[in-house]
């Protein structure tokens, strides 16, 4: 009986050594650890393992084209499908997207001096024909309304608003227009206190400026109002839309105060950034945006709370604006590259005040950075910001800031 039990064991063992051993080392048939990701007319295509957050890219567009949709059977997963860069976290599948722009009709802001409170003030406007509204646009500390319209990711956000039947208006705070620090709170900046269009130059301004509009026929009272503002334009935002009970406003890369939003009655939105290393904002003011956008929502008032995530950079990011060859773009992710300033997946190692102190340093060094201009040297810096998500104006949620414009919680 022994002899029999040890005979059918040894028998048992060859056979189970003869099945492993046909895929030629005893190992278990191979698993996909990764997928495919596939972008036409953008970027971010490549191998992904499962749970991965990607995040993909529209080709760089012309002044006049805006980006469309992304179209994908698969299109649901994205975290904004009308944005032109969005991210997904990656399933266990092969995926494909397919970017699309369109074409739009060129327009031309209008500039001119209009008399303010106490002097004359610049100002940039465009009503589209049977506009449904119009947006005030507002910079940010040490803003002027030149820099405003001059600056690439206000210019998409622009674009975006007029393409959407949304009237413009630039203008700028005071302190901007005078150079003068007039409160001495040590910053060139618009003013959010006192709350009143009678006492506080800015809120004056404003509504001297929108008159002037009304009074010339170019839009009227009947039509909505809107804000939308950067850094400090978008505390500013807050409270003007308030002072002036304006349809709805947005704040970038600025919470706005718990005391406004345990009053105001206005649909608010704010747009932050990840990794804001801005003084006045960072963590803690993300945190309390965040706050206040549940206050908001606590009481009944519409609010949206969106957060701009890290991204990685590609080969081709520094020709988005159009001012840097693709090839030139490519040299200068390369040199970013070798020099360690990006990690295994691209993404940017810290922040942008790195690269620059070295540069400065050293300029030959960087041979590819060193042989742009000045201003070109600026878009890589500022598309880097972008990237790192730090306290920049972006426009990754344009689509939604139009959404929340158009129909607020709706």
């Amino acid at each position: 009986m022994y002899k029999l039990t040890l005979l059918l064991f040894v028998t048992w063992l060859v056979a189970c050594k003869k099945e492993t051993s046909e895929d030629g080392g005893g190992n278990p048939p191979a698993t996909t650890d990764s997928f495919t990701v596939t972008v036409n007319n953008g970027y971010g295509s490549g191998k992904y393992k499962t749970g991965d957050t990607v995040h993909i890219f529209s080709v760089a567009y012309g002044t006049n084209q805006l980006f469309d949709t992304w179209t994908s059977t698969d299109a649901t997963l994205l975290n904004g499908k009308d944005e032109w860069h969005t991210w997904f976290i990656m399933p266990a599948r092969n995926l494909t997207f397919s970017g699309g722009l369109k074409t739009i009709t060129s327009f031309t802001l209008n500039f001119e001096q209009i008399r303010g409170r106490d002097r004359l003030k610049p100002v940039y406007s465009y009503f589209p024909t049977g506009h449904k509204g119009f947006v005030l646009l507002l910079h940010g500390t040490s803003g002027t309304a030149q820099h405003f319209v001059n600056s690439y990711e206000y210019q998409q956000l622009i674009k975006d608003l007029v393409n959407d039947n949304f009237g413009v208006i630039i203008t700028e705070a005071e302190e901007s227009t005078t150079g003068i620090d007039a409160n001495g709170d040590g910053k060139i900046r618009w003013a959010t206190t006192p709350l009143d269009s009678t006492t506080n130059v800015d809120y004056a301004n404003i509504k001297a400026i929108t008159d002037t509009f009304y009074n010339r026929g170019v839009t009227n009272r009947s039509k909505l109002r809107y804000s939308a503002g950067m850094s400090n334009g978008g505390n500013f935002s807050s409270y003007l839309s308030f002072l002036f009970n304006y349809k709805a406003g947005i704040s970038y890369c600025a919470p706005s105060g718990a005391p406004l939003a345990a009053v105001t009655t206005v649909p608010f939105q704010f747009c932050m950034a990840r990794f804001d290393n801005n003084e006045n904002v960072g963590p803690t003011g993300n945190a309390n945006a965040l706050t206040n956008s549940q206050t908001l929502t606590s009481r009944g008032i519409c609010s949206k709370y969106y957060m701009q995530e890290h991204s990685p950079l590609y080969p081709e990011r520094f020709a988005r604006k159009g001012d840097i060859s693709l090839s030139k773009s490519a040299a200068v992710f390369a040199e970013l590259k070798s020099k360690g300033y990006l990690n295994s997946k691209n993404y940017f190692i810290g922040f942008s005040d790195a690269l620059v102190t070295a540069y400065q340093a050293n300029p030959a060094s960087f041979p590819e950075l060193n042989s742009l201009t000045l201003l070109q040297r600026l878009t890589v810096v500022e598309q880097i910001d972008l990237a790192v998500a730090d306290h920049n104006m972006y426009s990754d949620y344009n689509r939604a800031t139009l959404k929340f414009l158009n129909t607020q919680c709706l």
